[in-house]
């Protein structure tokens, strides 16, 4: 176990890490590369607010976070109460909770349909294993909701990989009950646990979220329901591979672009956030750009890179008037969460 301030500043830089990406990648959101270069007369390195045209995030200002953040917070809130130990009902209670008393989700195109279809399904009072579990379509429940707020499930487990993919299942099932979904989220659970161990390394994270995305996918098959799509292991794989034969960031975006895509599902953003981590060498700025102009779902991309780093460098590696910023426009108050998550990983590791 690190020192318990290292790790509060390691807790909170994953969190800032989150909603820092969340607030880069935003207005960059459905567009190509080509077109956020267009747009922003080269690469987006700044925060920026919506575009007119962009209907998802009409009207938002710059340093705004969008569902990434938000239901990253909703999680830590259920990892709270539980006291580090929450089960899907305890989730189910969270997100029934938040979405009666914010009407975010169902006013704006922000939230993707299988988050909204959950929460309203939650919301009627629905199992949340049936929730979860069942759906129409195909893509249901496939998509990156599940990785982009499992942030907490991994920073109450510092270096506990089994402990962390475990935590992980509980707290997506209730939204996002896939075997592709769960196993994504279990990478970036176990990835973000690693990452804050004592001598993590970037190579180090990204063996732990191999790990936790091919047991993610075991436990989505035995628990969940299976909906055809590729394997997130073998996704990860090759997005690292990309990316250490990449020149930078950018052209590592552009290769893992090509051959694994970057929007919305989870086999596709999940490990294009593990590749540009490696492509950034775990540096916050750098990953976080990359993914804010990558294309396709920029603001999970970069929001999930950044916990990755965040997690791995600290709070003081995050770009701090970047930080200030979001923490101004938003009162996120992110210092306090990771105090109290801090606190729960301590007892748990004792």
């Amino acid at each position: 176990m690190i020192m318990a301030n290292d790790l509060v500043k390691r807790i909170w830089g994953c969190l800032a890490g989150v909603a820092v990406g969340d607030a880069l990648g935003y207005p960059a959101h459905d567009l190509s590369a080509d077109e956020i270069r267009r747009r922003f007369n080269g690469p987006l390195s700044h925060l920026a607010p919506a575009f007119d045209d962009d209907i998802r995030h009409r009207g938002m200002v710059a340093g705004q976070i969008t569902d990434d953040t938000i239901l990253t917070l909703v999680t830590a809130q259920a990892v709270l109460t539980a006291d580090g130990q929450p089960t899907v009902t305890d989730m189910a209670a969270a997100l029934r909770k938040w979405a009666a008393t914010n009407t975010i989700w169902r006013d704006t195109y922000m939230f993707g349909p299988t988050t909204k279809r959950a929460l309203a399904r939650l919301l009627e009072g629905e199992d949340p294993w049936k929730v979860g579990c069942t759906g129409e379509w195909a893509s249901q429940g496939a998509s990156d909701g599940a990785p982009m707020r499992v942030a907490p499930a991994g920073l109450i487990h510092p270096g506990r990989i089994d402990a962390a993919i475990e935590t992980a299942v509980e707290v997506v099932l209730p939204t996002h009950g896939t075997q592709v979904a769960i196993a994504a989220a279990c990478a970036q659970a176990a990835g973000i646990a690693q990452a804050l161990a004592p001598k993590a390394e970037v190579l180090s994270v990204v063996a732990a979220a191999l790990e936790g995305a091919r047991r993610g996918e075991q436990l989505g098959r035995e628990r969940a329901r299976v909906v055809p799509a590729p394997c997130v292991a073998d996704r990860i794989e090759l997005a690292v591979g990309l990316a250490i034969h990449s020149k930078d960031p950018f052209e590592a975006g552009e290769l893992i672009q090509r051959y694994i895509g970057t929007y919305l599902p989870a086999a596709e953003a999940l490990p294009t956030a593990i590749g540009l981590f490696v492509a950034a060498k775990g540096d916050p700025y750098q990953a976080m750009v990359a993914g804010a102009n990558v294309g396709g779902d920029t603001d999970t991309i970069a929001s999930m890179a950044g916990a990755l780093c965040g997690a791995l460098r600290g709070i003081d590696a995050i770009p701090a008037d970047w930080y200030r910023t979001v923490e101004e426009v938003n009162h996120l108050q992110l210092k306090a969460v990771a105090e109290q998550l801090a606190a729960i990983a301590m007892r748990l590791g004792s």
